[in-house]
């Protein structure tokens, strides 16, 4: 049987799932932008195009931060605790009262998690100082990260037949184990 990870390092995982999809979904939304450019102002002189995609250096940093903005809250608020990320390492983010959560708190953890990285990204690692395993995000949202686990109550079919079919594999790996010829 795998070690269970644990959720330090799945919130560490997810962050960077969650930021990656950012990423690149900005690098194409700029290769886009500069592929507009040529096209819409081919008979321009190439000065002025270059200086056009010159000045989407600057487009490309407010976007990056519209993006994330817009990612997190929204993920978090229409999906109720999860992003991509943290759905692919079965983590979701649930308020503390337990109910569903509101928009504010999900744009409150997307300014915190901008107030990370505008301090030197070293307020990341407050959920590994702190006893409670709380980030600030986890601080100014009033909210907590948990496992989510997918029982026979709740769940999409596809996550059900998915935790069907990794059990089934983790029962063959310990056959295999108990049984092998020494």
């Amino acid at each position: 049987m795998k070690p269970e990870i644990s959720i330090l390092k799945k919130r560490v995982y997810a962050l960077t799932a969650d930021l990656a999809i950012v990423t690149t979904c900005n690098y194409f939304l700029m290769a886009a932008g500069t592929s507009f450019i040529h096209t819409m102002f081919f008979h321009f002189p190439i000065r002025f195009q270059l200086m056009l995609i010159d000045k989407m250096e600057v487009m490309t940093s407010i976007s990056l931060m519209t993006l994330t903005f817009a990612y997190f809250s929204l993920f978090y608020f229409l999906t109720n605790g999860h992003t991509m990320g943290k759905s692919f390492f079965g983590l979701r983010v649930k308020t503390e009262d337990g109910s569903d959560m509101t928009l504010n708190q999900s744009m409150y953890r997307a300014l915190a998690y901008f107030t990370c990285a505008m301090t030197g990204s070293f307020l990341f690692a407050l959920s590994f100082i702190r006893k409670d395993e709380k980030s600030l995000a986890d601080v100014f949202s009033g909210t907590t990260v948990v496992s989510d686990k997918v029982s026979e109550s709740t769940g999409t079919e596809f996550q059900l037949t998915l935790v069907k079919e990794l059990a089934a594999t983790e029962e063959e790996v310990e056959y295999f184990e108990e049984n092998k010829a020494a």
